[in-house]
């Protein structure tokens, strides 16, 4: 599969040749499931009364088991190509290749579009 993005100066990129890398916090949920903490405040003086009234600071973006898997191997090393394949892997016999791929590439897009995260390479 070569999906291709195309900006303005870049030229065509192959989405599987790009690295993701983190920029948000995260923690782990009881069940072992992941959650990223997003920040519910971006002025300062809206999260100290939002504090100040018990609100929580972060809002907390819980993933299922399959971006669970997907997040643990965002590194900043390795491609979208190489976690295809393990994920590939680990995937559900019913499941085919272009499945695999296309979830993958819209979680990587949805994550990049909200800036949790880059890709390092691009």
């Amino acid at each position: 599969m070569k999906t291709k993005i195309k900006e303005k100066n870049k030229g065509n990129i192959n989405f599987l040749d790009l690295i993701p890398d983190k920029n948000c916090q995260w923690d782990k949920a009881g069940d072992g499931r992941l959650y990223l903490l997003v920040p519910r405040f971006r002025n300062r003086w809206m999260k100290k009364i939002a504090l100040s009234l018990g609100k929580s600071e972060f809002v907390k973006v819980k993933f299922d088991n399959t971006g669970t898997k997907v997040w643990s191997l965002i590194d900043g090393k390795t491609t979208v190509e190489q976690i295809g394949k393990i994920m590939e892997k680990e995937s559900e016999e019913s499941q085919d290749t272009q499945q695999v791929y296309n979830r993958l590439t819209d979680f990587l897009t949805i994550l990049s579009r909200n800036k949790f995260i880059s890709f390092k390479n691009y």
